[in-house]
């Protein structure tokens, strides 16, 4: 992205924040691995959105006091003896042309900034009232944020000054995707494309699910320098009736269904697909019956979708239809025991991504519909998911390229042998 999309994003943010206020966004910080590892540092969205920088222990600051609104980047200053190990941390001018933002200075500088802000003298006399943080919570036992730590002690230090939330607001500019973004995404799907292609034609009944998932890895990775969105589920038979299965251990079955879940990260942005295909190459009578019904239902989703809807109305369609997929396929139990998941999620930044409970469908939202049907005791589990881009006339299927018709999968894969 260009770092006029960030400057974009921070004005839209600043037009939505409160007067008087100081909005601090943290990038994150590193995660001890091990002894001697850390885990790989993934920046917070938030933050990124608004800066561009993928970096940790970036703090970004916003003030909108009046009609001036200011924005200062804080960062961590190189140590010469630490750059020979792992590399130089940004510098001020990098960071600069990343942002946007012509304020960068180091960490080192942010108490006194904050001090000036909320002591007010005869030679800065704006006061500012209220602080507005990232406030991510979840219900974790003990779970904690640089945002949830620095609003305590701040509250101790400035008990005068109003503490907001900025999450809310920001998740609202994120909801709706700009062209870059959607360019981002389409580029995402089609690597994402090409690698289900190498595993469709490598994939046989006697290799274990590890060796196909090495081979959308390497697809992945080896093309213009994408990585992978998530950890990628690979489920052979009736493990692919596991919903988040990650094992990956188990050895493919001669009248093995395969489900892949998989996806890949452009420019931060990523891809969510999933696809469930015969290890033989051929779909026998019952899976076509089972894959047929999900079938059905991934199109008439995706054909349901439009402005103006809501995540209740899109998936109590969804399981009417799957409700009634069951009753052809004369399953006992209950629509639950065969279907326990929602039609779709948001995608963007993250491959959950976040969005406002009760806000309809608009024109930009990216989602995906992903219906499926898992009957355990078959040892049959089909997931069929795409990714959607809702328009001002319905959605476009960003995934449409990505083959899920029967024919077209039994036709590449014997092919492919």
């Amino acid at each position: 992205m260009e770092s006029s999309f960030f400057v974009k994003n921070r004005e839209r943010y600043l037009k939505k924040a409160v007067d008087n206020s100081l909005t601090l966004l943290y990038s994150g910080r590193p995660l001890q691995k091990s002894d001697d590892q850390e885990y790989p540092f993934e920046v917070d969205k938030n933050f990124y959105y608004l800066t561009g920088v993928d970096q940790a222990n970036v703090i970004l600051a916003l003030v909108k006091n009046g009609a001036e609104n200011r924005e200062i980047l804080f960062i961590e200053e190189n140590d010469p003896v630490l750059s020979k190990w792992v590399g130089n941390k940004l510098f001020i001018e990098k960071a600069r042309e990343i942002s946007g933002i012509e304020d960068v200075r180091y960490l080192d500088a942010f108490e006194g900034f904050l001090y000036s802000l909320f002591n007010p003298t005869r030679l800065n006399t704006a006061r500012i009232s209220n602080l507005c943080l990232n406030l991510e919570r979840r219900n974790l036992p003990g779970y904690t944020n640089w945002a949830l730590e620095f609003a305590s002690e701040f509250g101790k230090k400035y008990p005068e000054v109003g503490v907001r939330n900025a999450r809310e607001t920001i998740i609202g500019l994120r909801m709706i995707k700009e062209k870059e973004e959607i360019a981002a995404i389409e580029k995402a799907v089609n690597v994402t494309r090409k690698g289900i292609e190498d595993i469709l034609k490598v994939a046989r009944p006697g290799m274990y699910e590890y060796q196909l998932d090495a081979y959308f890895d390497f697809a992945v990775k080896y093309r213009e320098n994408h990585s992978l969105a998530f950890d990628s589920i690979v489920a052979a038979g009736r493990n692919a009736t596991i919903l988040h299965y990650v094992a990956k251990t188990d050895l493919i079955g001669d009248d093995d269904l395969v489900l892949f879940d998989l996806g890949a990260r452009h420019g931060y942005y990523v891809s969510d697909i999933t696809r469930t295909v015969p290890a033989s190459g051929r779909f026998t009578l019952r899976q076509k019956e089972v894959y047929s019904e999900v079938l059905a239902v991934n199109k008439k989703c995706i054909e349901y979708l439009k402005p103006g809807l809501t995540w209740k109305e899109l998936n109590d369609y969804a399981r009417e239809l799957l409700a009634d997929a069951v009753k052809r396929l004369g399953l006992e139990g209950g629509l639950e025991k065969y279907y326990y998941h929602s039609i779709g999620h948001f995608i963007g930044l993250d491959t959950h991504d976040p969005g406002l409970a009760e806000i309809k469908f608009k024109p930009g939202m990216a989602l995906t519909i992903e219906p499926g049907i898992y009957i355990e005791e078959e040892g049959i589990g089909v997931r069929i998911e795409d990714n959607c881009l809702i328009t001002d006339s319905g959605a476009v299927n960003l995934s449409k390229n990505i083959i899920k018709e029967i024919e077209d999968i039994e036709r590449f894969m014997i092919a492919a042998r």
